[in-house]
């Protein structure tokens, strides 16, 4: 049966989100990395579907291409939303950069992974990473791929989640 269930889901969320949509894309989001597709570009909507396990997010009417580019990268395991929706998400979360020992497993991690995760949970992207700590692309996946595997997660939006609840919008952690 796990053969048949696709990698990506594409879920509309229909005309007006409610808790009975989100609960939709909580159990979609256990059998499979999900899309959610709705009637507006609702930064709150895209923010309550990610929290909701959604791995993306798309207005109705996206076009055909870059759908299709949105199904590749959340299919390969990267998040799709837009940037605006990205920086509400972690502006909602109270992230702040932090140590990371409140964060479980967190003590797990070397200081360079800490590192990491401090720049993760600030939004850096891969290349901003590599260049700020003077290695290779390459070597940040290698890191977060370690990072991953020791606080049992699989996406950069888990991190993030999971740093959050770490830290408080008044404390910095460590």
């Amino acid at each position: 049966m796990a053969a048949s269930l696709p990698s990506v889901i594409l879920f509309d969320l229909g005309p007006s989100p409610d808790e009975r949509g989100l609960a939709t894309i909580s159990a979609l989001s256990g059998l499979a990395k999900t899309i959610v597709l709705a009637g507006a570009d609702d930064d709150a909507v895209a923010v309550d579907a990610l929290k909701a396990g959604a791995a993306g997010f798309c207005p109705r009417d996206t076009p055909p291409d870059l759908l299709r580019r949105a199904v590749q990268l959340v299919e390969a395991g990267e998040i799709w939303v837009c940037r605006r929706v990205m920086v509400r998400l972690i502006e909602e979360l109270a992230l702040r950069p932090a140590t990371t020992p409140g964060l479980a497993g967190g003590e797990q991690l070397t200081a360079r992974e800490r590192e990491l995760v401090n720049l993760v949970a600030a939004g850096a992207a891969n290349k901003d990473i590599a260049r700020r700590l003077t290695i290779s692309v390459k070597t940040v996946k290698t890191h977060m791929t370690s990072i991953f595997r020791k606080l049992g997660l699989s996406t950069r939006l888990e991190l993030a989640v999971a740093v959050g609840r770490s830290t408080t919008p008044q404390t910095k952690v460590g």
